[in-house]
């Protein structure tokens, strides 16, 4: 079979981001190919995934104050999300830090997604994940999450995108915005397909679990990417109701948001098996995250995803995974209601079909993009 390079969000210390480039990898092995992860980090991911922020600003200072004391947690988090990559992940070489220094010559197909690689406002965007650089190999796009940004309105030259993306051999999409917006950009229509993660089940990732210690016998897991008054209100209502200690995660976000003074607390360490360990040991999970649905789904986990920021305008990502796995009813506002029982999971047996479904499109989309064997 090919020999695959991925190239993903796969270094961001993010617990889907990291996760989503380990099932990718996963699958195409498991599809007979040889598979690497291109080690592309560039330097605004560096940035931002810095302990502390750049002093350019009083806002930055102010954030600097905050996460000094806890600049040694930090680091330890950040270490294990390393060791996590390294461990899992079958990196090509080194860290290469511009989309000038990438190379295709040794593979046969270059794989862009999944993940929100083609986002062109994040900090650690970059033009590299459009695949302008590779001159030899198949290009191909799995799944790729344009973040709710249309790169014809905030893109610099939505030409220079569209150009790109007519190179491609074979588009899919994660979302129905982005298929939309191929569309739109070039005419053709992009299947949209299951985020890598739902390829694999609670079996496959059991092995990367670790389950930190000092957590408490029952606990509502609450993983969101930032932190919001009116949802932290709504999960200390659900965690009383239910006599549940709130765990959270992301200690920087955590500290910066003054959370302590909530009462929910953190893990000893972060990373993505500790993230997994704490989905499947859970009474209950309340997110705002994409890949923290994805799991709950997975590990079958009583969860409710908690509407906030894009999800009220044009942010579909969440909304086409809840319609695409038939659990809508888990989508819900920060109001909480005293007579529901928020521990109550839904029957996942319908959503287990059609995450199968789904997974036997995917496989035939990725059969056909890729080549049978090596050049």
């Amino acid at each position: 079979m090919g020999r695959i390079g991925i190239l993903t969000l796969h270094h961001s210390y993010n617990c889907g981001s990291m996760l989503q480039a380990f099932a990718l990898q996963e699958t195409l092995e498991r599809m007979g190919h040889e598979v690497r992860v291109i080690n592309f980090s560039n330097e605004g991911q560096a940035r931002l995934y810095s302990v502390l922020e750049r002093p350019t600003s009083l806002k930055r200072i102010a954030k600097d104050v905050l996460l000094a004391p806890r600049a040694g947690r930090i680091r330890r988090n950040f270490a294990a999300y390393e060791r996590f990559m390294t461990e899992h992940l079958h990196l090509d070489g080194p860290v290469v830090r511009r989309c000038e220094e990438l190379d295709d010559a040794g593979y046969d197909a270059v794989v862009a997604g999944s993940d929100q690689v083609w986002n062109v406002t994040i900090d650690d965007g970059d033009d590299a994940y459009f695949l302008p650089w590779v001159t030899r190999a198949r290009r191909v796009a799995y799944a790729p999450s344009f973040g709710a940004r249309s790169p014809a309105r905030f893109a610099r030259d939505p030409r220079v995108h569209a150009d790109w993306l007519k190179r491609f051999d074979a588009l899919s999409v994660r979302e129905r915005n982005g298929r939309r917006w191929i569309r739109e950009l070039i005419g053709v229509d992009a299947p949209v397909l299951l985020d890598p993660t739902l390829l694999l089940n609670a079996g496959d990732y059991a092995p990367l679990e670790h389950r930190p210690p000092g957590l408490p016998g029952k606990y509502l897991f609450y993983y969101a990417p930032s932190y919001s008054r009116p949802i932290n209100r709504f999960v200390a209502a659900v965690a009383r109701r239910h006599g549940l200690a709130v765990i959270a995660f992301n200690a920087k976000t955590f500290h910066v948001k003054g959370m302590a003074l909530t009462g929910f607390r953190l893990p000893a360490v972060e990373s993505p098996a500790v993230y997994l360990a704490l989905i499947r040991g859970a009474s209950a999970v309340v997110t705002t995250s994409f890949h923290g649905t994805v799991f709950s789904t997975i590990y079958r986990r009583p969860f409710w995803t908690v509407k906030n920021g894009g999800m009220y305008h044009d942010d579909d990502r969440v909304l086409t995974l809840l319609e695409a796995l038939g659990l809508q009813d888990r989508l819900v506002p920060p109001s909480f209601e005293r007579g529901r029982d928020w521990l109550a999971a839904p029957d996942f047996e319908g959503p287990a079909a059609r995450i199968a479904r789904g997974a036997a499109v995917a496989r035939e989309f990725l059969s056909g993009a890729l080549p049978a064997g090596a050049r």
